[in-house]
């Protein structure tokens, strides 16, 4: 029996949890175009840090909600960008798309992101 396959096993597990520290750590900054507001987002979007400008309080309720919400999705796309680049050393390994697509093959969800679509991709193509 080789001993590849645990080897293998090894290197994914350390792989994987290297990525998950990476993800857990990550956060994504983003500053309005007035430079009036800057937040920082962890990957599920909770708000780490928002910093405002002594000016900003003279902004109307109106205005200051979407700034605030307009620079929070911005924050909040940098941190998915910086996500799928961190995600990539898995998602490029031959070894885990067979697994991904093996698992998705042998139990079939009913979950529309779990099944392959009309364009043909399996579920490791859209992580």
């Amino acid at each position: 029996m080789s001993s590849r396959p645990d080897a293998d096993i090894e290197e994914l597990t350390v792989k994987a949890a290297r990525v998950h520290r990476s993800l857990s750590k990550l956060r994504g900054r983003a500053t309005s175009s007035d430079g009036d507001v800057t937040i920082e987002v962890s990957i599920d979007g909770r708000i780490t840090e928002m910093v405002v400008s002594q000016w900003f309080s003279q902004t109307s309720p109106n205005a200051a909600a979407a700034t605030i919400a307009r620079t929070h999705s911005e924050a909040l796309a940098d941190a998915e960008a910086t996500a799928a680049e961190i995600r990539r050393e898995l998602t490029e390994d031959y070894r885990v798309a067979r697994i991904v697509d093996r698992v998705a093959t042998e139990r079939p969800s009913h979950h529309a992101d779990n099944n392959r679509g009309d364009d043909g991709k399996s579920i490791y193509d859209r992580w």
